[in-house]
Formats: C-alpha cells, sequence, structure tokens
C-alpha cells in the first residue's frame, strides 16, 4: 500500500493540490513586504482556512505562532511599515547580520550567493519552462522561488493534474518528485534558515514565525512525500 493511501485509509491528510496553495501562500508571504490590503486582510482572519490545513498537518504550535503574531501587530503604531522594516532587516540587508533566503549561503563553503543550489535551481526552472519573473532579481534559490517551484511539483504530481503541467516535476515521468526536491533542496538548510531568524532583532515576531513555519511544514511535506 502506497505511502499516500495508508495516510488516506489513516484520516490524516494526504499530500495533494491543498499542499500546492500552502506553498504558494508562504512563497508569497516570503517574496515582498505584505501591502496594507492584504495584511488587513489577515488580521480580519481571512487566512483562518490556511492555517486550519497547517493544523491538520499536525502543524498547530508553528501555525499559532504566526497567528499570534498578527493579533500582536495592533501593539504597533505602524504595523504595514514596522513590518516592512522587519522584512528588510531580515531578508534584506547585508548577511552577516540577516537572514537571507538563499540556498547557496547555508549549502556553499564559502557562504556565497548564485553557488551551485542556485544553478540547480535555474536548470529546474528553464526545464519546465519556467523563469524568476523580470524585474525581480533574486538568485533562483531564493525561498520563495524554490516554494513556487515546489507548489507546481506538487500540482504535477496530483492525479488531478493535467497534461500540461504533468511533467513539471518529471514525477509522471520517473524524474524527480516533489519529496525527492525537498531532500535534496530544501530540508538541508531550511532550519538553519529559521535558527538564522530567530537571532535578528525585529519589531514582530511575524516573519521569523512565518520561516518557522515554512521549516516545520516542509519538513511535514518531506516526511509524508
Amino acid at each position: 500500500m502506497s505511502r499516500g493511501a495508508a495516510a488516506e485509509n489513516a484520516g490524516e491528510p494526504v499530500v495533494g493540490q491543498d499542499d500546492a496553495v500552502l506553498c504558494r501562500w508562504l512563497a508569497t508571504l516570503l517574496s515582498a513586504e505584505l501591502d496594507e490590503d492584504t495584511l488587513a486582510s489577515y488580521r480580519r482572519g481571512d487566512a483562518g482556512p490556511l492555517f486550519d490545513l497547517l493544523r491538520e498537518r499536525g502543524l498547530s504550535e508553528a501555525s499559532s505562532r504566526v497567528e499570534k503574531a498578527l493579533k500582536g501587530l495592533v501593539l504597533l503604531p505602524e504595523p504595514r511599515l514596522e513590518l516592512a522594516a522587519d522584512f528588510a532587516e531580515l531578508f534584506l540587508v547585508d548577511g552577516r547580520s540577516a537572514a537571507p533566503p538563499y540556498a547557496s549561503l547555508y549549502t556553499e563553503p564559502a557562504a556565497r550567493l548564485h553557488g551551485e543550489a542556485a544553478a540547480r535551481m535555474e536548470a529546474r526552472l528553464a526545464a519546465a519552462g519556467f523563469a524568476v519573473k523580470d524585474g525581480v532579481g533574486e538568485p533562483a534559490d531564493h525561498l520563495a522561488v524554490m516554494l513556487d517551484y515546489l507548489a507546481s511539483a506538487l500540482e504535477s504530481a496530483s492525479p488531478a493534474a493535467d497534461s500540461k503541467i504533468g511533467s513539471m516535476a518529471g514525477s509522471k515521468e520517473g524524474g524527480e518528485t516533489p519529496g525527492a526536491f525537498i531532500r535534496a533542496e530544501l530540508s538541508p538548510w531550511l532550519p538553519a534558515l529559521a535558527r538564522r531568524c530567530e537571532r535578528v532583532s525585529t519589531a514582530s515576531d511575524f516573519y521569523p514565525a512565518v520561516v518557522a513555519l515554512a521549516s516545520a511544514y516542509v519538513d511535514w511535506l518531506s516526511q509524508n512525500q
């Protein structure tokens, strides 16, 4: 019996389209600062269904931390501006004091940008017919890019996938599966990024909590693929 079938019979979540949605949501959170409308939506509780999906996957503690951080924004005089400053402090400034979300910095001996991890992701994106959007200016091993790619891989591996995306990750043609991608490209460094985020001083716990959630969720995916 396959792992997915066993999980289904046991009443546990089966990795599929919902997980593609979760991956894309996390990618969005980590790709740019939240705008005013999106932040207001989250503070109203509109992300509740996403947190419910995460709790179904045993990630109550990590998801509750993000929810708590959102509720705590009421204590800040300018929540959106404070979050934007946190985003910059964590992800955009000098890598020696921040926590840049690039795989190469954590997996290369010289801890440099545009390393082998970036080259491998560029090759994957090209093979899948994707590319980092013009104007983004980010290496292909940015965590948001990798999570978005993983979302497409999960869609590809789903029984509901159409023929257009069915070969994206090669899972239907004997190529790299989503689980193999996670274990090769995300698991080796994502926990280190989460720990590094904890050491950066921020006004809100929101972004450190989001990275911790992404790390815990990817770990869950790895164990269920």
